[in-house]
């Protein structure tokens, strides 16, 4: 019996190139894997993001009538500038302190501690 040639063996840069070409396969592969999910998730966040738009929209509306009616409830027993004034430095004064509230809330979230301390 005759035996073929002998296998060869392949040398140890051709096995590290085909690792690597291997390894960027893998990787590509994995990036468009997560880019898919992405684009997914993204698409299942639109609806939800549109309607919290709307919402947020429907409230400023809400906001301006209620303030208006105020101004409107106010000028009675005030008069038109007093209505006015009272309206314009209450909501400012609400304002003021509702942005001094979001600014320490943020100034918290992102302060750089040593040691993380959260659960």
């Amino acid at each position: 019996m005759e035996e073929g040639p002998p296998p060869q063996e392949e040398s140890i840069t051709s096995l590290v190139t085909r690792l690597i070409d291997d390894g960027e396969e893998f990787v590509r592969a994995e990036l468009k894997l997560y880019r898919a999910r992405l684009f997914s998730r993204l698409d299942e966040a639109r609806n939800a993001i549109i309607l919290g738009v709307i919402a947020l929209s429907l409230i400023q509306a809400v906001m301006v009538a209620a303030l208006v009616g105020l101004l409107i409830v106010l000028r009675q027993p005030l008069g038109p500038g007093g209505a006015t004034a009272v309206v314009v430095v209450a909501g400012l004064a609400l304002a003021g302190l509702l942005g001094w509230l979001a600014v320490g809330q943020l100034r918290k979230a992102t302060e750089i501690k040593d040691k993380d301390k959260r659960p």
